[in-house]
């Protein structure tokens, strides 16, 4: 039986069937993930609009629109790396992706930050240890950026591009941020249901 790629210009003969359907997969929730966002920064452009010509130039104002942005690069990034091509440096694009992630990831959580202190207008405590994790997440999202110049490559001559893996120590750039934003959560949660009964005493 011939090895030879019947159809070379179908980039998934060249992945073996595991890879090509979990390829296919990852391809599929970037277009869902696409279609998501893009329908929701359409449906907010006016609230967004009257938001950036009536409010003052404030940092959670560019944070605002910092993670909005970037994070519709980051997706439409994504679509182009999984999905459209051509490319032909498939490090470079992985990593132009990587740092518009960690801008959207330092942002969005900036906005949880804010509210944290809004919160807790009167613990310092609380404030500074939340700041702690804010820059931890923040550093710690800086390791998305050390392996995608060698971790991605050309399938075969395609144009098309595939990652090699992640590196074990890169998780701790999506946990860290991922608990900051979970203790946030809790933390207003649990502020909320002590101040509420008060309110309705």
């Amino acid at each position: 039986m011939s090895d030879e790629i019947l159809n070379p210009i179908v980039y998934l003969n060249y992945l073996q069937p595991s890879v090509a359907n979990e390829y296919e997969v990852s391809r599929n929730v970037c277009l869902a993930t696409l279609g998501a966002l893009g329908w929701d920064v359409l449906s907010s452009i006016p609230e967004d609009w009257q938001i950036a010509r009536t409010s003052k130039p404030t940092p959670v104002l560019f944070a605002y629109f910092s993670a909005r942005t970037c994070a519709l690069v980051v997706v439409l990034l994504s679509v182009l790396l999984r999905v459209t091509g051509p490319i032909t440096q498939c490090g470079v694009f992985a990593l132009t992706l990587c740092v518009f992630w960690v801008i959207a990831s330092a942002a969005s959580s900036y906005l949880f930050l804010k509210r944290v202190h809004a919160v807790f207008l009167k613990g310092r405590i609380v404030c500074h240890f939340f700041s702690f994790l804010w820059f931890a997440g923040c550093g710690t999202s800086f390791l998305t950026l050390i392996g995608p110049l060698n971790d991605y490559y050309e399938i075969a001559d395609t144009k098309h591009c595939i990652g090699s893996g992640v590196a074990d120590y890169v998780s701790a750039a999506f946990i860290v941020p991922g608990l900051f934003d979970t203790l946030v959560f809790l933390a207003i949660t649990i502020q909320d249901t002590r101040v509420t009964p008060r309110v309705n005493a």
